[in-house]
């Protein structure tokens, strides 16, 4: 564990001290075991014991990813980061996870002891949004994937990901520099830590990405659905409804669909209308590379697909999105 994490979660026991009255114990643990401390909450002469899992920030997406993790850890698992705003905090209650952070909100729900303290600030850094802007999360996303493409030219990435040379060659610099790609003789290269690169590229995506791709928002009935033409507009399904023809598993309320530049047509042939609040959210390609195995059922990339669902924050994407990502997106990120 960093520095910067252990003062987190120092600063996040002091003030649940604070605020409670109750004494907390705190062991922090191997590398080589599961989670990143072990802590006891001492109430009376008893003590309850959590596993600690350490997070420097959250977002919706990045909450995503944080819950499949703890619905894998045995014990008790307790969250412990900076800072959990009102909006994630109703989120994690939702998802039953406990949590303290470093402003000293906190939610315990561990019968007999039920804590819930909300409405403390903070001062709040950047830890991970970094360096990377749109367009180097549209060369992640190409090198992400496509397997071994980060062996290509500059301009053939360039070409993929459509945006300038220049832009992938910057890109490139930068994951090597923050150790995602290794360089090799001649400007070659290898991506790795691809596990954490795509846990990157998920949290920053709802962000910086998805919104300069935004076309507008539409209402759809629900047997419209089946009847949308998209073959001839290169169209494809996105979020839930591509999750529901992945996995078979979860019934779409909400439909995202990814066009390309004649969208305009599209949306004329299909006879859409804009609805602030509608249910099909339409998007704009950010990519230019072809997926066969994907685009030929009119599904969007899952690595995108789980990004889309991670996004949105609720329980049941949540849930079908750590489905796709062992079913279909484990062999994009193993390492060689």
């Amino acid at each position: 564990m960093k520095q910067r994490e252990r003062d987190i979660v120092e600063q996040a026991v002091q003030k649940f001290e604070e605020e409670t009255g109750l004494k907390i114990i705190l062991h922090y643990t191997e590398q080589q075991i599961e989670c990143d401390a072990i802590l006891n909450i001492v109430v009376d002469e008893h003590k309850l014991e959590f596993n600690v899992e350490v997070r420097l920030f959250l977002n919706r997406a990045r909450l995503g990813l944080v819950l499949n993790q703890l619905k894998g850890m045995r014990g008790k698992p307790l969250l412990i980061t900076e800072y959990i705003n009102p909006d994630l905090m109703k989120a994690m209650e939702e998802n039953k996870i406990n949590f303290m952070d470093a402003a000293g909100n906190a939610y315990i729900n561990v019968p007999p002891l039920i804590i819930k303290i909300k409405g403390n600030k903070i001062e709040r850094k950047k830890y991970f949004t970094g360096t990377f802007n749109t367009a180097a999360l549209q060369v992640i996303f190409t090198l992400l994937c496509n397997p071994g493409i980060e062996r290509r030219t500059i301009r053939v990435i360039g070409e993929k990901t459509g945006v300038a040379t220049g832009t992938v060659y910057n890109t490139i610099k930068e994951l090597v520099k923050q150790n995602y790609l290794l360089e090799r003789n001649f400007q070659r290269y290898k991506l790795i830590n691809k596990e954490g690169l795509l846990e990157r590229w998920v949290t920053l995506y709802p962000e910086k990405l998805k919104p300069k791709y935004l076309i507008g928002r539409y209402g759809i009935a629900e047997d419209q659905v089946n009847n949308l033409q998209l073959e001839n507009y290169n169209a494809l399904w996105g979020g839930e409804e591509a999750a529901a023809r992945l996995t078979n598993y979860l019934r779409p309320y909400q439909y995202t669909i990814y066009v390309e530049d004649n969208y305009g047509e599209f949306v004329i042939r299909n006879r859409l209308r804009k609805n602030a609040q509608g249910n099909l959210t339409l998007m704009k390609k950010f990519w230019k590379f072809i997926d066969n195995e994907y685009a030929m059922n009119n599904l969007t990339h899952p690595i995108l697909v789980y990004a889309d669902l991670l996004a949105t924050g609720d329980p049941r994407n949540i849930e079908t999105a750590k489905l796709i990502y062992e079913s279909d997106i484990v062999r994009y990120i193993k390492e060689d």
